[in-house]
């Protein structure tokens, strides 16, 4: 049920005072980017604890370490505000049971812990269901245990995605409430105890209900499970699109993974990617993550304030139904930014086309294939390894992941979202801006652009007169190319057309004619 509002609770900065934060998934994307706004625009927060699993010989503290040199942190570090005695590292691994956690590390969480963003995700959309049904589904009821335990919990907030029931692709709007499933959670994750890989795999198709991945249906498996296992705590449900780079916060166009939007973006500005699987009107649908994190910081402070204890209340954030941009549209930026701001190194001058889906393997052929395997050839010949038909191979998988989600249009209901934000001050929403109304497409995007090469691909601007050149260097290739196929082309039908004779005749006239003006001789 949403909450109603009343003038006595406390604002968004008071709320979280002397608050002991958990999060999980900090290492990822949006994970890190909550940190930074959490002690950049919250700095009376008492401490935050962060779960975080050893890898690749790293430790916990380790890679929270290796976490606060990121470039994000950089403004706080440069007025020495960042209070790295304020986050704590906390060793667990939600795929095991109990979450991994020691006694020591499971007695501090709950005895100190008070409001919990539940983050952690796999976001890969072809994971296999076992990996997917681990992370989404099993760490949810283990974040769900260890929170009926904590003492002094006021708000446990569980990301999810927009996309949970996408498959309700019909015009129908996407409600903010949890829809029913024909799938237990519990049940499912039973299989796992007796089933192996194989089997999993086959019955996968089945248990999708119509979903397109792994990823969509065990996010809202992860819901159905969360309805079971929070009863009685307060508790929110936060669905986001597509999370793209940052709008203004905390670097403009920051994005630090090649998946989802990113990679769409890095192939079109490398010019791999050519063609897309898209109508003329079809929307883009995606989200700032500063937008993002202070919605979800937003959503903790009001599940803290009201306390809803019957069924989790449900928050979407998306773009396509309040301020849509059509992918044509977006694609007109980013060519327009990427001449201005192209990557140091890239396979061909960007350039996208549309194109239908009976017409894709065409398109995929003669734009993708067979560039590829010339590219490839030319790199044996010169005794380099091929590798342009291995990242073709990548970006066809990303595309295929991608395709539904490209090609389909989806309405979300916006009602708690802006309920929500009609309880905040006016300072609160400068602070915590999530409106998607305000955001101005052409400046994120060119954002985004300039993000993509500055922070992902780590490019120097410095470089831009050399990259611009290049890419100079491609258009003249390409359109000495394109006139000397042409006049080959007129050349075979010199002999048998006599109009093709006129016309290859007055452009070798117009040729020696503008030769001459640069005084360059010429053969009589």
């Amino acid at each position: 049920m949403a909450v109603e509002h009343t003038h006595r609770w406390p604002g968004i900065r008071e709320f979280y005072a002397d608050k002991e934060v958990f999060i999980t998934g900090v290492t990822g994307f949006m994970g890190k980017c909550l940190l930074e706004k959490i002690l950049r625009s919250l700095p009376e927060v008492r401490r935050v604890l962060v779960l975080v699993r050893p890898k690749k010989g790293r430790s916990a503290k380790e890679r929270i370490e290796d976490l606060l040199s990121c470039k994000i942190f950089d403004p706080l570090r440069k007025t020495n505000s960042l209070p790295l005695g304020k986050v704590r590292a906390v060793c667990g691994d939600l795929g095991a049971e109990g979450m991994g956690l020691s006694e020591e590390d499971r007695r501090l969480l709950v005895e100190e812990a008070q409001v919990v963003f539940h983050c952690a995700a796999s976001v890969r959309f072809d994971e296999p269901l076992r990996c997917a049904l681990e992370m989404n589904v099993m760490g949810v009821r283990e974040v769900c245990r260890l929170c009926k335990d904590m003492k002094k919990l006021v708000s446990l907030v569980h990301m999810s995605t927009a996309y949970s029931y996408c498959q309700k692709v019909d015009g129908r709007v996407i409600e903010d409430v949890v829809y029913p499933m024909e799938v237990d959670p519990h049940k499912t994750l039973d299989l796992l105890t007796w089933m192996n890989d194989e089997q999993l795999n086959a019955l996968t198709p089945t248990l999708l209900e119509g979903r397109p991945n792994t990823y969509t249906f065990t996010k809202a498996l992860g819901e159905h499970l969360l309805v079971k296992e929070a009863k009685g705590l307060p508790v929110a449900i936060f669905r986001p699109s597509i999370v793209g780079a940052a709008y203004q916060e905390p670097l403009p166009g920051w994005i630090d993974g090649i998946q989802g939007a990113a990679a769409v973006f890095v192939a079109i500005g490398k010019g791999l990617l050519r063609v897309l699987r898209v109508r003329d009107g079809n929307r883009a649908d995606f989200v700032p993550v500063d937008l993002a994190n202070n919605l979800l910081l937003s959503i903790g402070w009001v599940t803290g304030v009201s306390q809803p204890s019957s069924v989790p209340v449900v928050y979407h954030l998306s773009s396509g139904t309040l301020n849509p941009i059509s992918w044509v549209q977006l694609y007109g930026t980013m060519l327009k930014t990427y001449s201005v701001y192209p990557f140091d190194e890239v396979f061909r001058r960007p350039s996208v086309y549309r194109c239908l889906h009976k017409t894709w393997p065409y398109y995929n052929l003669v734009m993708h294939k067979i560039p590829g395997l010339l590219a490839d050839m030319c790199l044996r010949m010169l005794g380099k390894k091929p590798m342009i038909m291995k990242i073709y191979g990548k970006l066809d998988r990303t595309l295929d992941c991608l395709n539904f989600f490209i090609s389909n249009e989806f309405n979300w209901s916006y009602r708690n979202t802006d309920r929500l934000l009609s309880l905040m001050s006016a300072e609160e929403k400068k602070t915590f801006y999530f409106d998607i109304r305000d955001l101005n497409w052409d400046t994120y995007v060119t954002n985004f652009c300039i993000g993509t090469k500055c922070y992902l691909m780590k490019e120097d601007l410095a470089n831009l007169p050399s990259a611009r050149k290049n890419i100079k260097r491609l258009r003249n290739t390409r359109y000495t190319f394109n006139f000397v196929m042409f006049l080959l082309a007129t050349r075979l039908l010199y002999v048998k057309s006599k109009f093709a004779r006129q016309v290859w005749g007055k452009v070798v006239g117009f040729l020696l004619k503008w030769l001459s003006k640069f005084g360059l001789p010429l053969l009589h």
